[in-house]
């Protein structure tokens, strides 16, 4: 039950989509200089040792029973890390972005297909919406008939569907333990799976060669634009409830595609932008608001 439920405008969840939103292009400056896998590797290095310094008053071990259930939270975590890092190095930040959040699409449409929730007339024209605008942002994007850019948009649509993979996972954690503790969790496996293929080139690569910009898109992308915005983020779930939190999770995609046009001189064609349009719109109609989930 929300504490406070009055007013229109809260600064906490606006705040964190905002960060939210500076990790797409972040990441694309730092992956100017910086390789995918490398990327993706200090990323969670970074993020699982704020982590942990914020668990490490309430540590706890791992019951028996959840071991399982984090070794697939963990997976999951890094499949939608490695596909998220590597449609950023290929597509735009507002691309990217837009296209993640058809996340609750996909899971919604997994739902359905296996039975385990029926969809109303709203949900499957949200959906059928959603399906149209994500052909519309990637026709739009390949309309010079740019492969690399056409890899990159199906990269990032393998992180939505990474992102509901792992939401599904990682739920009876979050359930057992808490969100932090089991965020941690699954971010240190994430960072263990990705250690024997980063370590390598980790240690060869001229880090004093690395721009400042470069490094600050990285470490960004750890702290800030995770942690702290997951921090945000929780604090108004408690202050203000659910429902009046949510309605700000249509703003990550907006404000990652404003951000990309200030830092990185990106923007949409007409096309895009109205694929953006029906994919928030069809995004809206085919979840439940109370129940959506945004991380980048």
């Amino acid at each position: 039950m929300s504490r406070r439920s009055g007013g229109r405008f809260h600064v906490e969840p606006l705040l964190a989509v905002v960060l939210w939103g500076g990790i797409y292009p972040g990441a694309r400056l730092a992956l100017r200089e910086i390789s995918v896998v490398d990327f993706t590797f200090l990323r969670l290095v970074l993020a699982t040792a704020v982590l942990a310094a914020i668990c490490l008053p309430r540590r706890r071990s791992v019951p028996p029973g959840l071991r399982q259930p984090i070794l697939l939270a963990g997976i999951a975590q890094a499949a939608f890390q490695i596909l998220l890092v590597g449609g950023l190095r290929w597509t735009t930040a507002g691309q990217s972005a837009i296209l993640l959040a058809a996340s609750p699409l996909l899971t919604a449409a997994w739902l359905a297909l296996r039975g385990g929730e029926a969809l109303d007339g709203r949900r499957w024209t949200g959906l059928a919406a959603g399906i149209a605008g994500v052909a519309f942002l990637v026709k739009g994007a390949a309309g010079a008939l740019d492969a690399p850019r056409m890899l990159g948009d199906l990269l990032a649509l393998g992180a939505a569907a990474a992102w509901s993979w792992y939401s599904f996972a990682v739920s009876p954690v979050v359930a057992a333990a808490g969100t932090w503790q089991a965020t941690g969790w699954a971010m240190g496996i994430a960072m263990l799976l990705f250690a024997p293929l980063a370590l390598s080139d980790v240690a060869r690569h001229p880090w004093g060669a690395v721009s400042w910009p470069a490094w600050a898109g990285l470490v960004y992308g750890g702290t800030a634009g995770m942690v702290v915005a997951m921090a945000l983020w929780g604090r108004s779930l408690h202050r203000f409830g659910q429902r009046q939190t949510m309605v700000y999770v249509y703003l990550e995609p907006v404000s990652a595609v404003v951000i990309a046009a200030i830092v990185l001189g990106e923007s949409l064609s007409p096309l895009q932008a109205a694929g953006a349009l029906l994919t928030l719109a069809g995004v809206w109609l085919a979840s439940d608001p109370a129940g959506a989930v945004t991380e980048a």
